[in-house]
């Protein structure tokens, strides 16, 4: 028993260097993570010594906050289809009352105000001709906004591409420093050279994702509310200048009180009655 004891500590007391040592690395491991970690990047300073490529990066980046304020006020959607517009002056047609329409259409303007004061100016026209017309108009502004929001693509395929090129000019600055000095500039200086190079592909990535994301965004936002513009405006053509089915005005007269679809009834029975006199036995 004394025996296996002996042996145990003589075991413990000569694996103790070795335990101490591993204790001793881990805690320099521990320290170098900590010291990593607590690392502080300066962007600031890094952009400025990313060179004239960071500087273009950095206009287009100011370029992008540009497109996308001048998009989000172009595609308001009281800028495409007033909200109350349509049912404004779908009334005022049949009663005549044109100046009243073009109007309201002055006091919200907007692509389908300026479609319906076009139905009103041309409204002695044929609707063959007045209703093409009218799509043009839509058609050919909402497509105005879709190459509006083509600079914010731009923008998102350009900047990755400088940011490489910056990348690419640095690696060339950075391996010239190792040719020049060889050993003597030491990992330092190469690592330097390298973060230098890679902040302009940062940059260019930060720029060209939500330039990527605002560009569909407002494309989508585009395509959406010229639907809707189509939908405001067929119900306007439809209301004011399309001749409405016999099927169509029977089911409007069964929406009459009793008294004023017996009289229309009575009124036309003795249509009938008359032309039948009329005609010679």
């Amino acid at each position: 028993m004394f025996a296996k004891k002996s042996t145990l500590t003589a075991l413990l007391f000569m694996g103790s260097p070795f335990l101490m040592e591993s204790l001793w690395a881990e805690d320099n491991l521990a320290a170098v993570a900590s010291e990593v970690i607590s690392a502080e990047v300066d962007w600031f300073e890094e952009i400025l010594l990313g060179g004239n490529t960071a500087i273009a990066l950095v206009i287009l980046f100011l370029a992008m906050i540009g497109f996308a304020v001048e998009r989000a006020v172009r595609l308001r959607r009281n800028a495409i289809i007033p909200h109350d517009l349509a049912s404004q002056v779908r009334d005022s047609w049949h009663k005549g009352e044109f100046e009243d329409i073009q109007k309201k259409c002055a006091e919200q303007p907007s692509i389908l105000g300026r479609m319906v004061n076009y139905l009103v100016e041309h409204r002695e026209t044929e609707p063959d001709l007045l209703i093409p017309g009218v799509g043009d108009i839509g058609v050919r502004e909402l497509k105005a906004h879709n190459q509006r929001a083509f600079s914010l693509a731009v923008i998102a395929a350009l900047a990755p591409l400088l940011g490489l090129l910056g990348t690419m000019i640095g690696m060339i600055e950075s391996f010239k420093l190792v040719e020049q000095y060889g050993d003597e500039g030491g990992a330092s200086m190469l690592a330097g050279s390298i973060s230098k190079a890679l902040i302009t592909t940062a940059l260019g990535l930060i720029i060209a994702i939500p330039s990527l994301i605002l560009y569909h965004f407002f494309k989508f936002r585009c395509n959406h509310l010229g639907n809707e513009l189509d939908e405001e405006i067929e119900v306007l053509i439809n209301a004011w200048l399309l001749k409405k089915a016999p099927a169509a005005a029977a089911e409007e007269n069964e929406d009459l009180p009793i008294d004023e679809l017996a009289a229309t009834v009575q009124d036309s029975d003795d249509a009938d009655i008359d032309t039948a006199a009329a005609v010679p036995g």
